[in-house]
Order: C-alpha cells, then sequence, then structure tokens
C-alpha cells in the first residue's frame, strides 16, 4: 500500500522561515542553524514529507540548498496559484503563520510533484544571467542619469561608472560562454536554439539558464511554456509535466520578449519544439488532442 505524503507550508522571509506542519507552528531563522533544527525536526516523521514553498526574491536558496543535501523533497509553487487556491476556499486573510498555513493545504490539495535541484552549471548559470540582467538595468539607470546632469565633474565620475559596468556585462557574458562551451549538455541545446532566426546567443543563454525544463517537454509543452504558465494538469498528470522551478518566481524579468513580436515564430518553429521535447515526446505529443 502507498504510504500518503505528509505536506509542510514554508513561508519565507529574510530573517525567518515560518513552518505549519499538522496544526504546529514554528518560527526558525532563515539560516544555517534554523535550516538545521528544520532537518531534524522533519527527520523525526515516520511518514513520507514534502515541504511546499514559494519563490522568494532568493532568501530561499540557502533553503534549497540545504533540503537538497539532507535529501527532504520541497516543491516551489508559483505564488499567484497559491493565492488562487486560498481566494477558492475563502481564505482572505494573509499573514505568515496563515501562508504557511495555506501552503500546507495546498499541497496536500494539489499534490504538485518536487521540484528537482539543478545540477551545479545550471545553478552558476543562472546566477551570472541573474547579475547579466542586473547589471543591464543598472547601465540603463545610470545612462538616463547622466543625460541629466549638467556638472562636468558628476558627468565625469558617470561615464567612468558605467564604462565599469559596460567592463563587468563583458566579463560575465565571457563566463556564460565559456560555462556552456565546457558542457556538452548546455553546448548542445545552445547550438540547436541558436539555430532559430531571431534568436542570438544571450537569447539561448537566457533560456538556459531559466528554463531547464529543455529537453524534458513535449510539443504541446513546449509550444505553451513561454505564453502561459503553468500547463493545465490533473494530480495524475503532473508527473509527465514541465517540473514547477520556472513557476516558482524564477522566470526571469527579461522573459518579457518572449510577448513581443518573435513569440509567434518562435512557438512555431520546429527547432525549438526539437531542443525541449525529447525524441520519445515528440511522436506522442503530435497525437495528443
Amino acid at each position: 500500500m502507498k504510504q500518503s505524503v505528509v505536506y509542510i507550508g514554508i513561508d519565507v522571509a529574510k530573517a525567518h522561515l515560518d513552518v505549519a506542519w499538522a496544526g504546529t507552528f514554528r518560527r526558525l531563522p532563515n539560516e544555517r542553524s534554523g535550516h538545521a533544527v528544520l532537518v531534524r525536526w522533519i527527520k523525526q516523521s515516520a511518514t513520507p514529507v514534502q515541504l511546499i514553498c514559494e519563490a522568494s526574491g532568493g532568501y530561499e536558496q540557502g533553503l534549497l540548498e540545504s533540503l537538497e543535501k539532507s535529501e527532504v523533497k520541497v516543491t516551489l509553487v508559483q505564488a499567484v496559484r497559491v493565492r488562487q487556491y486560498a481566494r477558492a476556499a475563502g481564505i482572505l486573510a494573509k499573514t505568515d503563520q496563515m501562508d504557511a498555513k495555506v501552503l500546507a493545504a495546498f499541497g496536500s490539495a494539489m499534490q504538485p510533484p518536487p521540484t528537482p535541484p539543478l545540477c551545479a552549471e545550471q545553478k552558476r548559470l543562472r546566477q551570472y544571467e541573474a547579475q547579466r540582467r542586473h547589471l543591464s538595468r543598472v547601465l540603463v539607470a545610470e545612462q538616463n542619469r547622466l543625460a541629466q546632469l549638467s556638472c562636468a565633474e558628476l558627468r565625469t565620475l558617470s561615464r567612468g561608472l558605467i564604462s565599469k559596468i559596460k567592463k563587468q556585462t563583458e566579463t560575465i557574458d565571457t563566463r556564460i560562454g565559456d560555462l556552456i562551451a565546457q558542457d556538452q549538455t548546455l553546448r548542445e541545446k545552445a547550438q540547436k536554439l541558436t539555430a532559430i532566426r531571431g534568436v542570438g546567443v544571450r537569447t539561448a543563454a537566457l533560456l538556459l539558464a531559466q528554463m531547464p525544463e529543455l529537453g524534458q517537454l513535449n510539443r504541446r509543452q513546449a509550444a505553451a511554456w513561454p505564453a502561459w504558465r503553468p500547463l493545465t494538469t490533473t494530480a495524475d498528470q503532473s508527473a509527465v509535466n514541465a517540473p514547477s522551478s520556472v513557476d516558482a518566481g524564477h522566470c526571469a524579468a527579461g522573459f518579457t520578449w518572449l510577448h513581443s513580436r518573435p513569440l509567434a515564430s518562435i512557438r512555431s518553429c520546429r527547432v525549438f519544439t526539437d531542443v525541449c521535447a525529447p525524441k520519445v515526446n515528440r511522436t506522442n505529443s503530435l497525437s495528443q488532442p
């Protein structure tokens, strides 16, 4: 007989974690000592457990690493899905403790699959991409500020800062290129992506960093991914659908390009679906209604 899973909700904040487990609530510090206490507490369970939490601007990364090392299953879910569930259940109040309780209830009701951990190369690529996008935003802000400055001294300082930002951006681009070139899987995917008209090296790197599902989706899932996340699933279908790593708020702000004009050509491009879909799914997806 299959053993039932106990779902534990965790509301992640910068300084602390609010944990809801079977009517019990605890607040732990969001640091290594708190993570260790959480893992020891979870290990006391005689039944399988799975943690449910939302992405929280990166504050969840330390927790995820601790849980991965301890082999504890965890699912990152999209915040909007949880809020929609709470509204449907008539839960309008929003506190840290209530959020943790709602996350646990969401897990029990929806039974989402665990989020697979990223490999070291994927984590590093995602960090590089996040820094690259941050530098781009800072560069635009400083260039706009330079245009408003009239003081010669300040304009000189601003130009110096802009030069430094551009140099750092070039360094990050080099690191990204080297990382992709050194990893066979990333290199092969990048070559297929850049074969698409309108997809350059930057766009390919962004997709590789933020879409680890590449190679695991069938054609329909691959085509639906840019425009609509998450895919409509049932509990039985969830295991074969795309993992929830991008659903969890990891989808970068830079993905707004997907809603621009090139989207139609990308979604209809056979090369794009080929790089997303393994061969075993390509035939099956053609027969799906």
